[in-house]
């Protein structure tokens, strides 16, 4: 299986994303999400992510924060990758939603622990139904 979610952290911050890192350990198929420890550009208070898209369909792409802040990524094409996006960081859980333009409901990420200046890169399973990291509410 592919990995899902990966958490490019500045060198200077080590916090580990645990939770997350567990939930894919106990759901089984290997981790879901990595954290990677890389030297990264001072991003300031915002939060980046670039989405890769495996899935044959297109998805529009949005982040919501706990609480309710909710962000346009973008509409990513089959089989294509988007260019980082840039959102401000808050101090709550961030889900992913992630919605086919062509087939059924919305898909979500289990909750994003994330820190200022993380830099995050999003799989699209072609097999999304399948997977242990995108579920339906």
């Amino acid at each position: 299986m592919s990995q899902s979610v990966n958490v490019k952290r500045p060198a200077a911050r080590m916090v580990l994303l645990a939770g997350a890192a567990l939930v894919g350990v106990a759901c089984g198929g290997g981790p879901d999400v990595s954290v990677q420890h890389a030297a990264v550009p001072h991003v300031g208070d915002s939060i980046y992510v670039e989405i890769v898209n495996e899935h044959f369909n297109d998805a529009r792409v949005h982040a919501i924060y706990d609480g309710g802040h909710r962000y346009t990524l973008g509409l990513v094409v089959g089989h294509s990758k988007a260019p980082l996006n840039g959102i401000p960081w808050q101090p709550h859980p961030l889900v992913l939603e992630i919605s086919f333009i062509a087939a059924g409901g919305p898909y979500y990420t289990h909750d994003l622990l994330l820190a200022p200046g993380d830099v995050i890169t999003v799989r699209i399973p072609p097999n999304i139904a399948t997977s242990a990291f995108f579920r339906r509410r």
